[in-house]
């Protein structure tokens, strides 16, 4: 049985003046106001560029979303380019539905995020 408490786990690494966060667990209702607290504090250390990579996230729900876009408005305002990269079908549909594809620069890999 899943803990629906746990936060999602991060591995964190710095290229360059760029730091790729990659996500492994869900992001929902229960967990995204811890889950996103690493990525506002990563702001704190001044990276140019932030990549999630979603790899490892199975789920997001709409709160998981909200918790991004919160992400993007503090980005914009610090004047970090937020990407990110491997989004499953689902995700890539949810942020279509949404129309926030249109907002986050999406990116298939890492590499392609990097350039």
């Amino acid at each position: 049985m899943t803990d629906h408490f746990t936060p999602p786990k991060y591995d964190i690494e710095w290229i360059d003046k760029a730091v790729v966060v990659r996500i492994t667990g869900d992001i929902d209702a229960a967990r995204a106001p811890v889950a996103q607290q690493p990525l506002l504090g990563l702001l704190d250390k001044r990276p140019e560029r932030i990549i999630v990579n979603f790899d490892g996230v199975a789920y997001m729900d709409s709160a998981g979303l909200a918790s991004f876009v919160k992400l993007l408005s503090r980005t914009k305002k610090q004047g970090v380019d937020l990407r990110l990269v491997a989004l499953s079908d689902m995700l890539k549909s949810l942020f279509e539905i949404t129309r926030l594809d249109t907002m986050f620069n999406i990116y298939d890999t890492e590499e392609a995020a990097l350039e």
